[in-house]
């Protein structure tokens, strides 16, 4: 039997190629954490914007409604805003349109120190939305409709 002989190739051998390696480079992500906006404050067809906060109308208080400052509303509903604030005689109650703006006001957002401090700088298109938002949550329209459907017991 004839043995074979196989040759090594030497470690210098120039034939042999060595590939190249190719290092690709991955971005790594990044460390910081999204913040992600904030939920909306409450209701938004609620809300109005006074001083630059968003501040959101709910039912009114009771305490309100028991001084007669709720009450207001129909004086709002009546009469245009620069007649209510140029009236220097009183309401019933001993308040002037000026005081009875304000604290109606303060009632609907129930945040005395909001309202203070920005009463000058509240156009009456806000007063007037807030007047619409306060309507609506306290379902006086459909208060009126019922009264509007009741029959008194002298009516046919």
């Amino acid at each position: 039997m004839a043995t074979r002989t196989k040759t090594v190739p030497k470690a210098t051998d120039p034939e042999v190629a060595v590939p190249e390696g190719n290092i690709i480079e991955k971005e790594l992500p990044s460390s910081e954490i999204k913040q992600t906006e904030l939920p909306e404050i409450g209701t938004p067809e609620n809300t109005v914007t006074i001083g630059g906060k968003l501040i959101e109308i709910k039912p009114m208080k009771l305490k309100y409604v028991r001084n007669r400052t709720a009450a207001f509303r129909h004086i709002l509903e009546m009469y245009p805003l620069s007649d209510i604030l140029a009236m220097d005689q009183k309401f019933g109650d001993g308040r002037d349109g000026d005081k009875a703006l304000m604290d109606w006001l303060i009632a609907v957002t129930d945040n005395e120190e909001l309202i203070r401090s920005n009463y000058n700088d509240i156009d009456t298109a806000t007063i007037y939305k807030m007047l619409q938002i306060h309507r609506r949550i306290e379902k006086v329209d459909e208060m009126e409709a019922k009264l509007k459907n009741v029959k008194t017991p002298g009516e046919a």
